[in-house]
Formats: C-alpha cells, sequence, structure tokens
C-alpha cells in the first residue's frame, strides 16, 4: 500500500561482505540475525504506539520528513515498547533545535519510567559531550562521559543505545564513542527525552539482541536454488489473487538443520543428507535455524512444537524456507470428523515460545492449517488455504491453560490466508482468528484474508470463557469473505471482513489503515462488543450489507472512509474532528461537509499484490486523487481519509 507505514519488521538477515567473499573460498560465516522488535519513522503523521508522560509532543513534518516532536522547554518524556525487553538496541536520528542552555537530549532503553532508565546523553556542555547516563530511583549517575564532541543545535545526530547483560554501549553516527558497565537496570521499553530542550526525532527502531561480531567458521555455504514463483490466478467477481511472494532467506547460519521431502529421521540434518521437520523442531537450538527445501510434504499427523520447546528473546529458534525455494506442508490425508463429536487435528501447531516461520504454505488440514498457542512467535511470509477450519488461528493450548497462559505478544506479518472452509457448516473457517482465548499484545500486520467461507478475521469471545484482551490490525485487507474461489458457501456462513467481537463482551481493540471490500456481509463489524473500538485511517468499499456496522458502543472513529455500502453504516460511537465520511441512505455524508464519489478514487478496478519484501501494494485501487476533497482533509492536519495515503 502506499505510504503504509511499517512499524516493525522482523528477522531482516544480515549477511556481512566479509562472509560473501570468506563463502566464496570455502569458509562459511555465523550471521547474526537480529530481531526489529520495533520501528517507527512518523511517516503517518501519528505516533501510535508511544506513551508521553511530560512535555509537548507532536508529529511534525520537517523537510520532506514527518518527525516526532518536544517544543516544550520543560521536560518531556515519552516511550515505546515493552517492559520484559531485556538485551536490545535502540536508535534514533536525534536533532537538538534549541539547547536552551546546558541541558540534554537522551535515547533510553530499559525504560521503567522517568525515574528508571538508561540513556544516551546528548549534553550541551564543555564544547559538547556524549554520556551514558543511568537514573534508577530517582537519582541520576553518570556512567561514562567523553566531551568536546562538538555537539550543534540543528544537526541531525544518529545515537544507538545498546544493552547487552551488564554491558552498555553508545554510538553516534555509526561510531562507538563509549562504554560503561552496570547491572543496575535489567528491562524495560525504549524512551526519548529532552530536557529542558527543543528536540526532533525520527527513524526510532528497537532492535532485539544488540550486535555481535560474526565469527569464520570452516564449513561450506550452500548456494540456494530459485524456484519460479506461482502465477497468480482470477477469483470471481475479477478480484486478483495476490500472489505469494516470500523475500528469499540468506544462506544458512552455523548449527542449521535442512529438511527436505525425503528426509528421514535418523539422517544428520544436512544439506546433503536431510532430516525430517518432526525431527528438526526437537534437535534445533535457540538461534538456530529449520531450513525447508522446497516441494511438497504430505502429513496425515499433526506437528506440534511442545510447550517448554523454546528460544529466547534474543534468539528465537527458526522454520525458514531454504533460499526462495517453496515448501508446502500438505495435509490433506488427515482424517475428519465431525467436530461436535471429535477434536480433528490441525497443520502445524507452536504451543512454545519465541519462534519465527518465514515462507511456509500450509494447507489442507482437518482443522487450522497454522495455530498458535506459545508467546512472542513471529509468522512472517506465510500462506494458508484450502484448510477444514480458519486458516491461522491464536489460541489457548489446552482447555486447561489458566488465562495467565493464554497466547500473547505474537505477531502475524505479510501472511494470507484464503479458500479455508468447514465441511459440516460452513460457518467456522475464517481467514484469520484471534478468539475466545488470547492475551495482550496479539498483532496482526500486512496481512490479506479473501475467499474464506466464513470471515476474513474473527475475534469472538464467549461468556464461558470472558474476555479476550485487545487484538491490533495495521495495514491489513479483507475481501470476498463469505464465498470460496470455486462459488462455494452455505445459509451459514457470515462473511464479514473484520469481525471484532461476540457475546456483548466488551474489548477495546485497534483497528488501523485497514482495507475490507466485496464481503458478503459487513466490512467491519462490531458485533455485539459494546466497547471502545478504535479504527483509524479505514476503508470500507461495497460490502453487501453495511461498510461499518457497530450499532452500540463508546468507539472512536478518526479518518474512516466508507463508500457505497448495500445498508446504511451504524457509527455508535465518537466521530473524532468531524473526519470520518459514512454511506448513510445510500449516499455520501460527513459532519463537516465532505462527499465521496467515484470521481474521488483514480481507481475501482480491485488489484491485490505484494512487493519483492512482502508487503502490500495496490497500485491505483482505492487511491484519491489529486485534488479530491478528501485528500490532507483527516487528523492529524495533513492526513488523508481513508486507508491510503496517496499524495
Amino acid at each position: 500500500m502506499s505510504k503504509y507505514r511499517k512499524l516493525v519488521s522482523y528477522f531482516t538477515a544480515i549477511l556481512l561482505f566479509t562472509g560473501i567473499l570468506a563463502g566464496s573460498f570455502g569458509f562459511g560465516v555465523q550471521t547474526v540475525q537480529a530481531a526489529t522488535l520495533f520501528s517507527d519513522n512518523f511517516d503517518d503523521g501519528a505516533a501510535d504506539g508511544w506513551t508521553a508522560t511530560s512535555g509537548t509532543w507532536s508529529v511534525v513534518q520537517d523537510g520532506s520528513s514527518y518527525v516526532y516532536y518536544q517544543s516544550s522547554t520543560n521536560e518531556g518524556r515519552t516511550s515505546a515498547g515493552s517492559q520484559s525487553w531485556t538485551d536490545y538496541s535502540v536508535e534514533a536520528q536525534v536533532k537538538v533545535d534549541n539547547f536552551n542552555g546546558a541541558n540534554r537530549t537522551y535515547v533510553c532503553g530499559r525504560y521503567k519510567d522517568g525515574n528508571n532508565f538508561y540513556a544516551a546523553s546528548l549534553y550541551n556542555s564543555s564544547g559538547g559531550t556524549l554520556e551514558i547516563r543511568k537514573k534508577v530511583g530517582g537519582s541520576t549517575t553518570t556512567l561514562v562521559s567523553k566531551s568536546s564532541y562538538g555537539l550543534a543545535a540543528g544537526t541531525w545526530y544518529t545515537v544507538k543505545l545498546e544493552m547487552q547483560g551488564s554491558s552498555i554501549k553508545m554510538y553516534v553516527n555509526g561510531t562507538l564513542e563509549l562504554s560503561a558497565t552496570d547491572s543496575s537496570l535489567t528491562s524495560g521499553a525504549a524512551g526519548l527525552i529532552a530536557y529542558k530542550t527543543v528536540a526532533k526525532f525520527d527513524n526510532v527502531t528497537v532492535s532485539d539482541g544488540g550486535g555481535s561480531t560474526p565469527t569464520p567458521t570452516p564449513t561450506t555455504t550452500p548456494t540456494p536454488t530459485p524456484t519460479v514463483a506461482p502465477t497468480a490466478t482470477p477469483t470471481p467477481g475479477g478480484t486478483p489473487t495476490p500472489t505469494p511472494v516470500v523475500t528469499p532467506t540468506p544462506p544458512p547460519v552455523t548449527g542449521a538443520l535442512y529438511v527436505a521431502p525425503n528426509g528421514t529421521d535418523s539422517n544428520p540434518g544436512t544439506i546433503g543428507s536431510p532430516t525430517t521437520l518432526t525431527a528438526a523442531i526437537t534437535r534445533i537450538a535457540p538461534g538456530g535455524a529449520i531450513y525447508l527445501r522446497g516441494g511438497t510434504y504430505s502429513y496425515s499427523t499433526q506437528i506440534t512444537i511442545e510447550r517448554g520447546n523454546n528460544g529466547n528473546s534474543s534468539q528465537k529458534k527458526q522454520i525458514l524456507a531454504y533460499g526462495s525455494e517453496k515448501p508446502v506442508l500438505d495435509f490433506s490425508s488427515q482424517p475428519y470428523g465431525d467436530p461436535s463429536s471429535v477434536s480433528n487435528p490441525r497443520g502445524l501447531q507452536i504451543n512454545g515460545n519465541y519462534w519465527y516461520v518465514k515462507g511456509l504454505e500450509v494447507k489442507g488440514s482437518a482443522d487450522n492449517g497454522i495455530y498458535v498457542a506459545g508467546n512472542y512467535n513471529t509468522i512472517e511470509s506465510c500462506t494458508t488455504h484450502h484448510n477444514r477450519d480458519t486458516g491461522l488461528q491464536i489460541g489457548r493450548y489446552a482447555s486447561s491453560a489458566p488465562k495467565s497462559e493464554w497466547p500473547s505478544y505474537n505477531l502475524i506479518v505479510n501472511c494470507d490466508s484464503h479458500d479455508n472452509m468447514d465441511p459440516d457448516n460452513g460457518e467456522d473457517a475464517d481467514g484469520f482468528a484471534c478468539k475466545l482465548t488470547t492475551g495482550p499484545g496479539n498483532t496482526f500486520r500486512g496481512c490479506i484474508s479473501y475467499n474464506n467461507v466464513d470471515d476474513g478475521w474473527d475475534l469472538y469471545t464467549k461468556s464461558d470463557t470472558g474476555a479476550i484482551d485487545p487484538v491490533t490490525f495495521e495495514d491489513c485487507i479483507a475481501y470476498n469473505n463469505g464465498v470460496t474461489s470455486d462459488g462455494s458457501y452455505t445459509a451459514n456462513s457470515d462473511g464479514n471482513g473484520f469481525k471484532l467481537g461476540g457475546e456483548k463482551i466488551a474489548v477495546n481493540h485497534i483497528v488501523k489503515r485497514s482495507i475490507a471490500f466485496n464481503n458478503k456481509k459487513h466490512g467491519f463489524t462490531y458485533n455485539s462488543n459494546p466497547g471502545a473500538i478504535q479504527l483509524t485511517n479505514c476503508t470500507s468499499w461495497n460490502n453487501k450489507q453495511s461498510n461499518f456496522a457497530f450499532d452500540t458502543g463508546t468507539h472512536q472513529f478518526t479518518n474512516l472512509l466508507s463508500y457505497k455500502g448495500s445498508s446504511s453504516d451504524k457509527t455508535s460511537g465518537t466521530d473524532v474532528a468531524s473526519t470520518n465520511v459514512w454511506w448513510k441512505n445510500n449516499a455520501s455524508t460527513n459532519a463537516k461537509g465532505l462527499v465521496a464519489s467515484d470521481a474521488d478514487f483514480i481507481s475501482l478496478t480491485p488489484a491485490v499484490s505484494r512487493n519483492s519484501d512482502g508487503t502490500i501494494n495496490l497500485g491505483n485501487f482505492l487511491k484519491l486523487v489529486q485534488g479530491s476533497d478528501l485528500v490532507n482533509a483527516g487528523t492529524p492536519s495533513g492526513t488523508d481519509i481513508g486507508a491510503r495515503e496517496s499524495w
């Protein structure tokens, strides 16, 4: 999508140039795969995910970029991320517009609150001073400093604070400047502080694991064998099917295991003697990678990553498509029984924590294709289709699991799910689900759900298990749900794009920059959730009932665009700054006179594909024309109405 903001991209692998040279001479290099836990370039004009506790913070334009601006001359503090983060680095571009005397600007790590954190400090004293500081229990100590650095107002500096155990390092513009040792604080979020300075921040990135030096090992690095990408096939109604794009995985790290369709359990898991996926799962160590060669793997039983089979925050266990090859896990031979009387097997069930799965196609399961029951797992660039229940679901590992063990902090990114259908009644198989028994921090980002027999996404809750924790959606698309690509459906098939509740239980979900179109029922629906769902910059078009169906509740609507729904929108909640363009009584309407028409869009012909990095590409579909009164009509100032930031 044009100008879609990417807050997080997980496991961007770095193959060092020296490693490439060494590999060509018969030496491998152990690559460092750093997980990007959080990043924000503020290009969407918002500071979503940040919590400011003092000062005056806003997102403003600085040249051609948006930046996070602290304009008060008192202390300004803001933070983002998880209190459970331990060993990581936080990097930001920093420009101090006004030091206002001998004052400081901080990039902070292990940030608990305003009285407990580590900081990489730019200090306007002694000709410009760099510092590593700590504040514990409200008392501040400078651990190490470097004077006469030559800091200047109005200049951008790239500042990084790296924390590994008790080791703390400060980098400026890519150069290591200071090192210190301290063990007072072991975990916390990322923070930005402008202590009596007027400062701007941009391109904030939090990376898991900090930095390590790759070590050469005497092993031959195999060359990935490319395979031809599948050709997109048309779906009913002329809506294109997105071609799954998997960014090639770099050559394997030392200690990797290789899996192939002809592998055996007893094989060592080398490139020439591959093992099986079930064997590799039990043998791989934290930080290691299981590489699946291309081809079809046929299974008649469920594959389970058991509880306790965990990576950790700095070393996830990985299951990766090898190079550009395409592994297909086919569970079509699993037996299927009536779900009211039997428990059908799933495809891949992840009960462990800290796993990273990328580039798999999973199909044909008697239940869910992929089921995530652990914590801190990432599923990226995977496709689930033609399963006999929901394609990818997050839920508890067993009915006996207490709420404290419900799956939490899982990220599903750039995944597709389509043509999932339950044979019994056609009312259970969604594209994605995070429902019934899920904990905090679960996020879907850049995912596409289409032609599933029931809903695109299902966040259903039941009174016997109670509320789930809020789920976050960013840059997701749901279309053509309620009927499969071959035209199959039942009278029980709902066909909502985003179903956001159930049984009148309040949960405050968050939906940003997402799109629903051509769904059999509603585009976005509260589904009896009476809470305060936040919907920001979403577009809903041509759904067969309401584009937005929020009959009751105190929901928060900002910059929403509804066009040509078959029924009127229901909009119980707050119309923030009158920025929402609704479809009611078969006409476009807005509290301050904005009106949508065909002429506002470059194209209303659906076009859905993916870029080479896996992000969504819609071409000109639903993109506003230059000169539309919906351009720059949202809040904050300069934001467009709808999901697509056009100009």
